[in-house]
């Protein structure tokens, strides 16, 4: 497998909303592998990461916490009650996913990300609509949380008007 030519610390670095264009989707695909297996803590909204069918959002949104931290369910509630407030989600904690609508469902995936304490979010290949509901929810919440948005560039012109900073994944730096 190749490497790509630009770095995970290249991107959290920037620490603002990029728009990540590659030339083929295996680019997107390696950076996926390496935001996985980084030491950032950078979440992912993408179809490929599902909420678990059987729990609801709540107990998928705190799973990693509390798995990672030990924490009580009640715990993990608790330090993200600020912003699952913020989003006017409460009623819908105890839902699970195939009921949900897809606004919802993407609010409930970012929740997961910010319980997971992730500066970075990683959105590779999410339509525009997903990205707009992403940003507008990001802005809601107000904390340090910065869209990583990737995208072919065939598709790019889509994208272009949510205004971030663009990089070419395929170009060396």
């Amino acid at each position: 497998m190749s490497t790509l030519p630009i770095s995970i610390s290249t991107l959290t670095a920037q620490r603002r909303h990029l728009l990540l264009v590659s030339e083929d989707e295996s680019t997107i695909s390696r950076l996926t592998a390496m935001v996985l297996q980084s030491d950032f803590h950078i979440g992912i909204i993408s179809d490929d990461f599902p909420f678990l069918t059987n729990l609801s959002a709540l107990e998928n949104i705190v799973l990693g916490c509390m798995y990672h931290k030990t924490m009580s369910l009640h715990s993990c509630r608790k330090k993200i009650q600020d912003l699952v407030d913020a989003l006017g989600v409460n009623e819908s904690l105890d839902q699970q996913a195939q009921f949900m609508s897809r606004p919802m469902l993407l609010k409930m995936h970012l929740l997961r990300c910010m319980a997971n304490e992730s500066t970075f979010i990683f959105l590779p290949t999410l339509s525009r609509s997903d990205c707009d509901i992403l940003h507008r929810a990001a802005e809601i919440l107000d904390q340090d949380v910065f869209l990583w948005v990737a995208c072919l560039s065939i598709d790019q012109d889509v994208y272009t008007s949510l205004e971030y900073p663009v990089i070419e994944l395929n170009s060396t730096p």
